[in-house]
């Protein structure tokens, strides 16, 4: 039976799509809660598709209706299982992978400062050392190290740079290995990479107990682990080593809630203000929503999947804070330095709590921590 067109006005109205303007909580936690119950019971697929269509209309300049449609899509998914519109990730639209990552780390502010903020406290604690080990979890195709390669020139001390690369994609960690082994003849100092082909919780930590001068950096890795009992194991191994220091980039959303309606309140507001961001960078209204739909693939883990089949599990700053000083570390970003006050409406500042937060409006949406 098809849905009334008062159906449809209906769901246009909770997403105030005419007005721009984010659902209040209440708003957002009813249309959830609907959704779970008997909404898409309600509303046939075509006129679901009619309503994708209105949504998908000058998405590149309307951030609302493309949330809404990636978080309708996502739930449609869910309580729908593998009857996704797959006609939001046009192949017009698309934008290469290679190019993207390019944008978030030269562009994106909280990829671009996070790292460059966390690299430079990854030498300044690196000093005056001869030798220093870096244990990077998740990383990838070794790109932040290459950035720490190159600043490490300017330490005459440094005699040698052993690289421990934990990633459980093969294909990225080869990438890694090349191009961080590509680095020895420009530099004066000794480098050695050994690649981890594994995840976070796989890692037997203890054979690195002794390893002099070392530091470990986790950039948006953490989250992948699934469990809390793992994260706090692999926290515990960790603080075993005796580190100079722990440096973490985490999301700064609770994503790990298992409350369908609670967490679909928490992506809505949490991406939003992503895209907000994305909306004022200085780059093409295409690589804008190619941004978009990237984080579009997270949205659709954090809403569109059975729970055991999720990766994308963020949790709150303060909760990492908690596990971090449960395992004796002790917290301090001092050593955490902004370069900007902000840019593209983000503000970077320090959190009482224990972290250095990236904020939009009043949503912080990335926290990086450096304990010791």
């Amino acid at each position: 039976m098809f849905a009334s067109e008062t159906t449809i006005n209906q769901i246009k109205i909770i997403f105030n799509m005419n007005t721009l303007e984010i659902p209040t909580l209440q708003q957002t936690n009813t249309f959830a809660k609907n959704n779970k119950s008997n909404l898409y019971h309600e509303v046939s697929k075509e006129t679901l598709a009619s309503l994708f269509s209105f949504c998908n209309q000058h998405q590149a300049s309307d951030s609302q209706r493309l949330i809404a449609t990636l978080l309708m899509n996502a739930t449609n998914k869910r309580f729908h299982t593998g009857d996704v519109h797959q006609h939001i990730y046009l192949k017009n639209d698309e934008v290469p992978q290679i190019q993207l990552f390019n944008i978030l780390i030269e562009k994106f502010p909280f990829v671009k400062y996070s790292q460059f903020i966390t690299n430079n406290a990854i030498i300044e604690t690196m000093g005056n050392a001869s030798e220093v080990t870096i244990i990077d979890i998740g990383v990838g195709q070794g790109t932040q190290m290459l950035h720490v390669i190159e600043s490490a020139k300017t330490l005459p001390h440094l005699k040698k740079l052993h690289i421990i690369g934990i990633e459980p994609f093969a294909d990225a960690l080869q990438i890694a290995e090349v191009q961080i082994n590509a680095c020895k003849e420009n530099v004066s100092f000794e480098i050695q990479f050994t690649g981890l082909n594994a995840f976070a919780e796989e890692v037997d930590f203890s054979v690195f107990e002794n390893t002099k001068h070392l530091i470990v950096n986790a950039s948006l890795a953490l989250h992948h682990i699934q469990s809390a009992s793992n994260r706090n194991e692999v926290i515990k191994s960790i603080r075993q080593l005796n580190p100079k220091a722990f440096i973490l980039i985490e999301p700064n959303v609770n994503h790990f809630e298992k409350d369908f309606s609670k967490r679909f309140m928490n992506c809505y507001h949490h991406y939003y203000n992503i895209f907000k961001v994305i909306d004022r960078l200085d780059i093409s209204a295409k690589d804008k929503t190619g941004l978009k739909l990237f984080f579009g693939r997270e949205i659709e883990d954090v809403i569109g999947k059975e729970e055991k089949d999720r990766f994308e599990k963020h949790e709150l700053a303060i909760t990492w804070i908690d596990r971090l000083k449960n395992n004796g570390f002790t917290l301090n970003n001092t050593i955490l330095k902004s370069p900007v006050a902000s840019e593209a409406g983000v503000d970077i500042a320090y959190h009482k709590e224990g972290f250095l937060g990236f904020t939009n409006e009043t949503e912080t949406v990335l926290a990086v921590m450096y304990a010791q």
